[in-house]
């Protein structure tokens, strides 16, 4: 299901976690709405989108974070300025993305979209059950 390669230790997770872990998501969302997210919908679906949108843009630096700490070089560093082969031009990438590059990228969203709704709809359900567990 899950190419373990990905990302470290996350192939590893039993399905049943996934699972477990999925449904509580889930459940959060649920005791959340009940528990007063339904009253502030639409600053609740603001800030996920934004949070989103600003994570996604943001992306590049944890990448190259990981790229110092691993090792890796990025492709600007990978360039030479002399050839070792016979001079050609270089391929000009394409402005369109690829199919998939664009699947990639509104998976990502989709799925920080999820947490981040899920921190908010936990914070709803957290701040107004502590309201009315308040003896005043």
């Amino acid at each position: 299901m899950f190419e373990s390669d990905k990302i470290a230790l996350v192939g590893q997770v039993s399905d049943v976690i996934m699972y477990v872990a999925l449904t509580a998501g889930l459940l959060v969302f649920v005791i959340g709405y009940f528990a007063g997210a339904r009253v502030t919908m639409h600053k609740i679906i603001a800030c996920t989108l934004i949070v989103a949108l600003v994570g996604t843009l943001a992306l590049r630096l944890p990448i190259a974070v990981h790229d110092l700490i691993t090792g890796k070089k990025s492709a600007k560093e990978l360039i030479t300025t002399t050839p070792t082969t016979p001079a050609k031009p270089p391929e000009k990438p394409s402005l369109v993305p690829s199919g998939e590059a664009v699947a990639n990228l509104l998976l990502y969203i989709i799925w920080t979209s999820l947490l981040v709704g899920m921190g908010i709809f936990l914070y709803e359900a957290m701040t107004v059950s502590a309201r009315e567990a308040r003896q005043d």
